[in-house]
């Protein structure tokens, strides 16, 4: 099962505002992130297709939401490409996924669903847990089938992963290399390798408050648990704005590569706690 990562561990776009007082200055103080409650969607397309992927043309959305749920974060999304192949045909897939993730990113919940031309193909539906801050852990799968997988030292999960990017660019960090855990397919953790550059002037083409910021842009390289192959399985690409808003997303395959454009954006209140 190839897993789409990208929104969920970098699915919570929220707000660091007041730490940059001008763009590609230092950044002088070390605030946690805070993180906002929003509704995104994105368009999706093929970007690059190296000869002999066999593949013509891919496009689709990506409907994204993140909000605050009191004791944790919910992150939702559907996502839908429509593959064209040069040999003629195509398949729509889809991934629809929901995820809670303790505000102390210690515990987590995930669901995923796979689907081809309108069946499901897999599910995946577990739990996770750390023994602590830094600490490992153990995933416990309930789909589809019942079984447990030892997180290492140091895992983050989605929310707390990007917690962490976004408080390392604050900083003035050029990289942050940590095992994550989404949940996205059985196979457990990967280590994960994030370049980040100097933030850059925003030039959202929607108006938005949620865009009105200069962006970080970072490119994230995943590898399976383990493996000693210097080349990552895929990679990721895109533009934080520092309240965590991502932009100009793209997922980088070893045949192809797909773009993701935001077309739209808007806060969703948050609810008493």
């Amino acid at each position: 099962m190839k897993r789409c990562r990208g929104l969920v561990w970098a699915g919570v776009f929220a707000g660091l505002t007041s730490v940059v007082s001008m763009v590609g200055a230092p950044i002088a103080a070390a605030m946690p992130a805070e993180l906002a409650s929003h509704r995104a969607t994105y368009r999706m397309g093929l970007s690059a297709s190296k000869s002999g992927s066999g593949m013509a043309n891919a496009s689709g959305s990506w409907t994204y939401q993140f909000a605050d749920s009191c004791d944790g974060w919910v992150t939702e999304f559907r996502l839908v490409i429509t593959y064209a192949y040069s040999e003629g045909g195509q398949v729509e897939t889809s991934t629809d996924f929901l995820g809670w993730e303790s505000k102390d990113g210690l515990s987590y919940r995930f669901r995923v669903r796979q689907s081809r031309d309108g069946q499901v193909t897999e599910e995946v539906e577990g739990t996770a847990k750390l023994n602590g801050i830094g600490q490992g852990g153990v995933a416990r799968y309930t789909r589809p089938e019942v079984h447990t997988i030892k997180l290492p030292k140091g895992t983050l999960f989605p929310t707390a992963h990007t917690i962490r990017l976004i408080d390392t660019a604050a900083k003035g960090g050029k990289i942050l290399a940590r095992p994550l855990f989404d949940g996205q397919g059985d196979e457990g953790p990967f280590d994960t390798s994030a370049q980040i550059g100097r933030p850059l002037p925003q030039s959202a083409a929607l108006s938005n408050p949620l865009l009105d910021s200069p962006v970080w842009p970072m490119r994230m390289a995943f590898f399976p648990t383990g493996s000693s192959d210097p080349l990552p399985e895929f990679e990721m690409s895109l533009a934080y704005h520092p309240n965590g808003v991502a932009e100009d997303i793209e997922q980088i395959f070893k045949t192809f590569s797909l773009r993701g454009k935001l077309e739209s954006i808007e806060m969703i209140p948050h609810g008493k706690c």
